[in-house]
């Protein structure tokens, strides 16, 4: 082998020694970009999971200051009702002039629309008990329930082909809030004649996969919530902050605990629309 031969062997030695370097640097690049990605992932799906948590948290909260409220309510108030309104019945009794009756009539009349009132505000500070009643007579007793107590009408609709047993206890109590709040939002802020709740079984496709969702939609057709660009809630509609809308962060809350979203969609002539998508196997 004579030194020219010997020069094209070591520059073709040192050509592929660097091709290598270059090969595992690259490589090595490489595996800390995907280190961070992984750590990255693995922050983020803590974080999820804390922020999870303390929602659930939040929410168990919220839940046992409803009932220690309501079960007040039911022990002071309300009884104290009762007695003053049995005081002034024994009272009118004693009473010889009409003006006098009249006037403990009126106030016992008011004390009774008191009670009523304080017995829709306990109910819906409770939810019944999931366990032993199907789900969807539940729905269909909450939208009955909101009709006699506001005077609007309430129609409910599910799908033929929709199961609600696949949800659990903790999920269905989320998402009789949600219907519950979304109704309650309908009565204090939109005045409408008429609202509904029709729930459906929808597939979507993500990513290229098929996802069972059940759709679970509010409707009425009132004047809708007041909307503003100034901050984003949810989907494709903007709401303000205002203390009147508080109960929709709860709202939304719950649908992230049941892995769904919530949006709400407001048209101009046609009422407000509250729809929770939640996937099911």
């Amino acid at each position: 082998m004579n030194e020219q031969d010997l020069k094209v062997l070591s520059d073709a030695l040192e050509l592929y020694t660097s091709f290598f370097l270059i090969l595992i640097i690259i490589s090595f690049v490489a595996f800390i970009a995907v280190l961070l990605i992984l750590i990255h992932h693995i922050k983020n799906r803590t974080r999820l999971k804390e922020n999870r948590i303390l929602l659930a948290e939040t929410i168990a909260v919220q839940e046992e200051e409803r009932r220690r409220i309501s079960q007040e309510l039911h022990d002071t108030v309300s009884q104290n009702i009762k007695v003053l309104v049995l005081l002034e019945k024994e009272l009118s009794a004693w009473c010889f002039d009409d003006y006098s009756k009249e006037q403990i009539e009126k106030i016992i009349t008011l004390e009774n629309k008191n009670q009523k009132q304080l017995r829709a505000i306990i109910h819906n500070l409770t939810i019944p008990a999931l366990e032993n009643v199907p789900f969807k007579t539940l729905i269909a007793d909450l939208c009955e329930q909101f009709h006699e107590q506001s005077g609007i009408q309430c129609s409910y609709f599910i799908s033929p082909d929709v199961s609600l047993d696949v949800f659990s206890t903790d999920q269905k109590h989320h998402i009789m809030r949600i219907i519950q709040e979304a109704l309650h939002n309908a009565q204090i802020h939109a005045s409408p004649e008429e609202t509904s709740v029709v729930i459906r079984k929808i597939v979507k496709n993500e990513g290229g996969e098929e996802i069972s969702k059940i759709r679970i939609m509010i409707f009425d057709d009132g004047t809708g919530f007041e909307l503003t660009k100034n901050k984003k809630f949810l989907g494709n509609d903007y709401f303000s902050e205002s203390p009147t809308h508080f109960g929709m962060s709860g709202m939304e809350m719950r649908a992230k605990l049941l892995g769904g979203t919530l949006t709400v969609q407001r048209a101009h002539e046609s009422g407000t629309e509250v729809r929770l998508e939640i996937p099911v196997k």
